[in-house]
């Protein structure tokens, strides 16, 4: 016959219960997927695997992490997979273009998620838009482009590269044309150099110089416009959107479009994952926000670390979708006319 267990086994059991970590437990010897929007070369890619190398120690249960390129649709692929389709246990999480956190807002049929719903880990740095056009494009500047045309790429339906150029024509009085179709940054940027289109709008200030520090430093990608909640400090020189707006309203208008650059590079789980391991997720990012391994690849990469953590970015997402019914509905309206398709 077995002796009864002793009060101080009996204490030990319990202590040991009560150190027990669910998260750290669930995560041990897991592989977490990172679902990246866009093909490489991008900088959405690029922050995914400098997230890859480093965010995996700063878990509870050091996981492994793995990257998966999912592009499509200006990145709505993968956000409506992450929002929709993914498992809900915390072991894949992802980032898109920033401009798809606008799309249902916007009323774009094919993206059916709430972002208000969406678990959000971070984002590395609030950006600033801006237009670029090719060296040897006839524009030149700004005020240029409001006399003739200028042929610019779009990534899709919903992605800045395509949204924006209607809304400068609507408030500014540009004259752009987008041409949809190209997979992402590094075909956009391809067809730059061909000549097949003269730039590109809605691309970023961090995204220009982590993928082509050259054209930032020999002008070959003329900036012509910025877009964002403050002057971008690294070009005050060049225009900046509201700056340009003939009336308030116009203003309002792109004031909306600017607090998505402040969105940046989210970085985002699906709904319906458990709240502990969440913020576990967001304590990490938040630690890998300043290792020094990961600081040292965002230099290498030009990339700007002014992180918004989860709460952050929770609370600007919900602040978007609080904007006035008019001025959503003239979003809705100049997009309309541009051949958007629309609830």
């Amino acid at each position: 016959m077995k002796a009864p267990l002793t009060g101080v086994v009996l204490a030990a059991f319990a202590a040991g219960a009560a150190l027990a970590d669910p998260v750290e437990d669930f995560y041990r010897g897991k592989t977490i997927t990172i679902v990246v929007g866009m093909a490489p070369p991008d900088q959405h890619d690029n922050d995914a695997r400098a997230l890859q190398k480093t965010m995996g120690k700063y878990i509870p249960g050091n996981p492994a992490i793995v990257v998966q390129n999912m592009p499509g649709a200006g990145s709505l692929k993968a956000a409506q997979f992450l929002a929709t389709v993914a498992p809900k246990d915390g072991l894949m999480f992802g980032v898109v273009q920033r401009g798809i956190m606008m799309m249902p807002l916007l009323g774009y049929p094919d993206a059916t998620f709430d972002p208000t719903k969406l678990n959000f880990i971070g984002s590395r740095a609030p950006e600033t838009s801006i237009v670029v056009l090719w060296h040897e494009a006839r524009v030149k500047t700004i005020q240029q482009a409001m006399q003739q045309e200028a042929v610019l790429a779009s990534a899709g339906a919903g992605a800045d590269s395509n949204t924006m150029p209607y809304m400068y024509n609507e408030t500014l009085g540009t004259k752009f044309r987008v041409v949809v179709g190209y997979s992402g940054g590094g075909d956009m940027n391809l067809a730059m150099e061909r000549r097949e289109v003269d730039g590109r709008a809605g691309w970023s200030v961090g995204a220009m110089r982590g993928t082509h520090e050259d054209w930032w430093q020999d002008k070959r990608g003329n900036v012509i416009l910025q877009h964002g909640l403050r002057v971008n400090p690294e070009m005050p020189p060049v225009p900046r959107a509201q700056d340009l707006a003939k009336n308030e309203a116009d203003r309002a208008l792109l004031d909306l479009f600017a607090k998505r650059t402040e969105i940046g590079f989210p970085v985002f789980a699906p709904p319906g994952i458990p709240p502990e391991r969440i913020a576990a997720l967001r304590e990490a990012y938040v630690r890998t926000m300043s290792d020094p391994v990961y600081l040292a690849d965002a230099k290498a990469m030009q990339a700007e670390v002014a992180p918004l953590n989860g709460a952050q970015m929770d609370a600007l997402i919900k602040d978007i979708y609080a904007t006035p019914r008019a001025i959503v509905d003239r979003a809705k309206n100049i997009l309309r006319a541009q051949g958007a398709v629309l609830n």
